[in-house]
């Protein structure tokens, strides 16, 4: 009988081990870069109260942006490339049929779903209009 229990006792401490062990939950790591779409309205000139229109910022993995401006006359397409720099997202790109380049500045920080921020002619990241996109 002792043999028994002394065999039987570190069984079921082992299953009951066991079975208290599982995985933990895995939890969705916070978006540390701003891959992906973000969507939102843009607006020509920085004072506030100008008209503004849809805004889309695809930022791809490859360092390489997608803008789409759809104002009341054209829906304007532009490409280009992002980089991250501290904790600011920044973007130079040109619009297709256009030979003039742009540069946009936004505040990102991990975890983020929204980005406003300010665009330039060039390299400049201001003076040209500022937008407001949520992620996707």
């Amino acid at each position: 009988m002792k043999k028994i229990l002394f065999t039987l006792v570190p069984a079921l401490a082992l299953v009951l081990v066991l079975s208290s062990c599982s995985k933990d939950d895995a939890t969705t790591p916070a978006n540390t870069t701003p891959e992906g779409t973000w969507a939102g309205t843009g607006q020509y000139g920085t004072t506030p109260g100008n008209p503004t229109y849809a805004f889309t910022i695809t930022f791809k993995a490859n360092g390489t942006v997608d803008i789409t401006g759809n104002n009341s006359t054209a829906v304007d397409v532009a490409t280009g490339t992002w980089q991250l720099v501290a904790d600011s997202v920044r973007a130079a790109y040109r619009y297709v049929g256009s030979s003039a380049d742009y540069t946009l500045s936004g505040k990102f920080t991990s975890g983020a779903t929204v980005m406003a921020g300010t665009i330039g002619l060039g390299t400049a990241t201001t003076g040209v209009g500022i937008f407001s996109v949520t992620r996707q």
